[in-house]
């Protein structure tokens, strides 16, 4: 499946870019999706936003739908076609 990344702040120098897309499997959290940011633009990425297996204290990831806005963790299931935020607090 298909997930699209909105990046921000810091996360946009660590990458290069403000916006990617990650094919993951089918099955995929934020911690895959992350993994797979992180095989494609360097371990810096998940340098940027993981404290172990968590999320970085200063690192909020958001789903946004036409009638909700979801924060989410590490563990939280994705679906096809989601577009999932990126911010650091900083």
């Amino acid at each position: 499946m298909n997930v699209t990344v909105e990046l921000t702040g810091t996360l946009v120098a660590r990458t290069g870019t403000r916006e990617a897309r990650v094919a993951v499997p089918e099955d995929a959290t934020v911690a895959d999706v992350i993994e797979e940011l992180a095989a494609e633009y360097g371990p810096q990425v998940s340098a940027g936003v993981l404290d172990g297996q968590r999320l970085r204290s200063d690192t909020v990831v958001v789903r946004e739908s036409v009638d909700a806005t979801e924060t989410l963790s590490t563990g939280d299931s994705l679906e096809n076609g989601d577009t999932v935020r990126f911010s650091l607090n900083v």
